[in-house]
């Protein structure tokens, strides 16, 4: 086989499989473009979720006509001149691929007018070839029309997924990435029905609202030249995947492995190994500390300074998770400014329904249909932009409904309960105003025993209560020999364990602040898992997953009663703790019902 040369059309067509994967991967390049050209409103339509066609249409500064042919060539773009500028880049594109990509495996025609100019430019490209350029009657700003993705690689195609599929991926991404810029309106129309129309706003914390349940816990931290915010869950809302997690650096949505660990961390004990929050985070950091030239797609990073990061994202999270404290039912409690779609319309955000989480506010209408009630659009602080024009078949149907932000309850205070009764010899059964609230007492109880262990370890007085006659404890010669392993971190928590012989130890103290302790029934938990490798490097984590055992053989259990005076002393207890809204291992303390949702369990609201 001879070394030849591939004609251009197959460079063209390879190279756009590096960047085009689907009508999502052009809906994202096109996006950024819109970004990049200054644009604060982007619409986006589709026709069978991308497959026959998609159009994109911005208020941006446009392009005269040499730039618009010019557009399409390979490598072309305005954003780069020099390679010094790949470590100071503020902009979401670069390369100058992305057009020329998706005009080598698809139709195209751009529609653009520079705001200089007095008429438009009209460029249409059919399979990376350049078919006709003419001059026409545009407003300011571009349009991108892309019809037949893949018509000249027929096995491209094959591979594609369903429209509802393409228009559930198109649909997260945008309202994803709109966090990134909160002071641009972004909508999505697909066949005629409007999913997504996110009017701009002033704060990222406003557009957080709109994406994501009110009830999610906002953060903000800054040190030295990084800041991190956004908004994070419950932990008894966590997902198995990270899937509902979004993650926005320097305005790009990217996904990284780093950030999702120090998230992650920043829940110390409370999320199991193959568990993630549901909400985001924005960072913000100097370009020349970040590279972004590490993906075809632009959706990984590298950091330079990653161990910085790490510990401000992760202490961000941290503050805001130790404030979590209302019941976990007014984070599921849907807002009735929420979203509102059709029963048989593909939902991207079910990873928010099945974590138990209100969807995101956003309104969708059916097409033809009468627009619900909205707020006004916030003007933005650098334009007043005229809407983009809708004129055609393309674009019918489309309303003027605007996202609402739900409005943020009042504070939750465990004292302000109105105790009932005890039921199922754990839950105590409570009201506050009218919602019907339930309280685990073993996870209070625990969240109580956590926190005392944490705050002594932190302030030097975790002291150790020696017993007047040593315990021993029966174990087999393998659950001793994991004991002795972990005794460097038993004396952290103030247990003193010794060796009798291959089968059985001695505990001579246990830790003060929790002298209720059933020593025998920890040892024995704690000997029955083996640690892992790598213990010592992760030795805090690992002495707050012991903590949290410990706590939990510390607390009421199933079966206990408590008396009233001892309910309220609980009570009292969680208003003082942090994170009192769940356990230490993440597990819900405390739920509410409406007083509608009880209703409706007899029938009432019929």
């Amino acid at each position: 086989m001879k070394i030849k040369v591939l004609p251009d059309t197959v460079i063209n067509q390879i190279a756009a499989g590096e960047v085009v994967e689907r009508p999502a991967s052009v809906v994202r390049e096109l996006v950024d473009n819109a970004v990049d050209a200054g644009a604060t409103d982007i619409f986006v339509a589709l026709e069978s979720g991308g497959h026959t066609r998609l159009r994109v249409r911005d208020n941006g500064c446009g392009m005269a006509r040499d730039e618009a042919v010019l557009a399409f060539e390979r490598h072309a773009t305005s954003k780069v001149s020099c390679l010094d500028d790949l470590s100071n880049l503020a902009t979401l594109g670069f390369r100058g691929e992305a057009l020329a990509s998706i005009a080598a495996v698809s139709k195209v025609k751009l529609t653009s007018r520079a705001r200089e100019s007095d008429v438009g430019v009209q460029v249409t490209v059919r399979g990376g070839k350049l078919v006709n350029v003419q001059s026409v009657a545009w407003s300011d700003g571009t349009e991108v029309e892309i019809e037949h993705l893949f018509f000249n690689t027929p096995v491209r195609r094959k591979f594609l997924k369903s429209p509802r599929s393409e228009v559930s991926r198109i649909r997260s991404w945008i309202a994803h990435s709109s966090l990134a810029r909160p002071s641009i309106r972004y909508r999505l129309v697909s066949d005629g029905d409007e999913l997504l129309n996110l009017a701009a706003v002033e704060t990222r914390a406003l557009r957080g609202r709109q994406v994501f349940p009110a009830d999610l816990v906002p953060f903000s931290l800054s040190e030295g030249s990084v800041h991190v915010e956004g908004m994070v869950s419950h932990p008894g809302q966590a997902l198995s995947d990270s899937s509902g997690f979004v993650i926005v650096i320097n305005g790009r949505l990217v996904s990284d492995k780093i950030v999702m660990r120090a998230v992650r961390e920043g829940y110390d004990s409370m999320l199991k190994d193959r568990e993630f929050p549901v909400g985001y985070i924005v960072i913000d950091m100097p370009a020349a500390h970040l590279d972004v030239n590490v993906h075809p797609q632009k959706s990984e990073v590298r950091f330079r300074h990653a161990d910085q990061l790490f510990a401000v994202v992760r202490g961000g999270v941290l503050t805001a998770v130790r404030s979590i404290r209302k019941p976990i039912g007014s984070l599921l409690k849907p807002d009735p400014a929420q979203l509102h779609h059709k029963a048989e319309e593909p939902s991207i955000f079910n990873v928010y329904e099945s974590a138990g989480v209100a969807a995101p506010a956003l309104e969708v209408r059916e097409r033809h249909g009468t627009a619900s009630e909205s707020q006004p659009e916030p003007k933005s602080a650098a334009s007043n932009p005229r809407p983009l024009s809708t004129q055609g078949s393309f674009f019918s149907g489309v309303s003027g409904v605007e996202a609402t932000s739900p409005v943020v309850s009042e504070p939750f205070r465990f004292s302000d309960l109105r105790y009932i009764g005890q039921v199922l010899q754990c839950y105590l059964v409570c009201e506050l105003q009218d919602r019907l609230v339930v309280v685990d007492m073993h996870a209070a109880h625990e969240r109580v025993n956590y926190n005392k262990i944490r705050a002594a370890r932190a302030e030097h007085t975790l002291s150790v209560q020696r017993l007047l006659i040593p315990e021993i404890v029966r174990l087999t010669p393998e659950q001793v020999t994991h004991i002795l392993e972990q005794r460097e971190l038993l004396q952290e928590l103030a247990f003193e364990v010794s060796e009798i012989d291959h089968e059985n130890v001695a505990v001579s103290g246990v830790p003060s602040v929790l002298s209720q302790l059933n020593c025998v029934s920890v040892l024995k938990e704690f000997a029955a898992e083996p640690i892992g490798a790598g213990w010592r490097e992760r030795f805090e984590e690992r002495i707050d997953h012991l903590a949290a055992r410990v706590a939990c053989h510390a607390s009421v259990r199933t079966g206990d009663i408590l008396a009233r005076h001892e309910v309220y002393a609980l009570f009292a207890e969680m208003d003082r703790a942090d994170l009192s809204g769940a356990c230490p291992h993440g597990r819900p303390v405390v739920t509410e019902f409406s007083r509608d949702m009880v209703a409706s369990w007899f029938g009432r609201d019929r």
